[in-house]
């Protein structure tokens, strides 16, 4: 139960891991987009997720991670560190190094692939909160796990000591809605998929959203949409809400995600770098598709 241990609210972005052409990590290309997006009004960081492109990681290279994010922006707005995995032990040590790195505290979804319970479920959390002692988001992305933290597991979670938000990526809206009021008086409360739901999200209580692609691609104009929800703007938060919805829904057909993003990010000169296997980039005639989209919503502008 968070009892005032973060005060997160906000525009956080779910942060991509730029590689280079050989799978190499570009250490300089991540340092670079973190300090732009912070530069432009972020207010706080998600690394080695899903759009961190986390699975490809090694522990290792989580670590580097957790520790290259710390220290660029770990001063100016809190970081994050995705530490899920499968086996409860491995997130552990991920998570107690992310602590060690002075990480705000760490993402973890459900155990994936294992097809575990609820029961099961609710014992892996309460292991990582008993033995790291930081401060913990859930991830809900049934999709990808396989597992739903539905709003009543997430009321039995929300009374573990370290579980202090949870990141809600269903594709199911009323799920988010019914989240915030089962249990945000308790944790905070974000939602996933800010480019269809961001702003209804925040009006309906959320405390704000974890974004991956209108932030990265947009920039400055796409974050500041939660600035616009909460201070009465309504209509310019609309208007914002729209055109990363429409860009969203332009990429998704695209390759696979996040080489697509990668893409539009390197288009708009924004450090991005490639994929790595088994995700491939994208090719020149997609390359060209997303160009086009770009164009189409006016953002060949700043296009390099």
């Amino acid at each position: 139960m968070n009892n005032g241990k973060v005060d997160w609210k906000g525009s956080f972005v779910a942060a991509v891991t730029p590689f280079a052409k050989d799978g190499a990590l570009d250490e300089r290309a991540f340092c670079d987009n973190l300090a732009q997006l912070v530069s432009e009004g972020v207010h706080g960081v998600v690394v080695s997720g899903c759009t961190g492109e986390s699975w490809a990681l090694t522990p290792e290279e989580r670590i580097r991670v957790f520790r290259l994010a710390v220290d660029t922006v770990g001063a100016q707005v809190p970081v994050i560190a995705g530490t899920g995995t499968i086996a409860t032990r491995t997130v552990i040590a991920l998570s107690l190094a992310a602590k060690e790195a002075g990480a705000a505290g760490v993402m973890v979804l459900p155990p994936y692939y294992c097809m575990v319970g609820r029961r099961d479920v609710v014992e892996h959390y309460r292991a990582i909160s008993d033995e790291v002692r930081h401060p913990i988001l859930l991830y809900n992305v049934p999709r990808r796990v396989g597992f739903n933290l539905t709003p009543d597991v997430v009321e039995e979670l929300a009374a573990l000591e370290w579980v202090v938000a949870i990141k809600e990526s269903s594709n199911d809206f009323i799920q988010t809605e019914t989240t915030v009021s089962r249990v945000g008086d308790r944790i905070r409360v974000f939602t996933g998929h800010s480019a269809e739901r961001g702003v209804p999200a925040v009006l309906m209580g959320a405390d704000g959203w974890v974004s991956s692609t209108e932030s990265q691609v947009m920039g400055r104009e796409a974050i500041r949409m939660y600035a616009l929800a909460t201070t009465g703007d309504v209509a310019g938060a609309q208007a914002v809400q729209m055109r990363a919805l429409a860009l969203d829904q332009a990429l998704k057909p695209i390759g696979t995600f996040p080489a697509n993003l990668k893409a539009a990010m390197n288009l708009v000169g924004r450090p991005a770098g490639y994929p790595r296997r088994p995700i491939l980039p994208l090719t020149a005639a997609q390359i060209d598709e997303v160009r086009g989209s770009l164009e189409r919503l006016g953002l060949a502008a700043t296009i390099a």
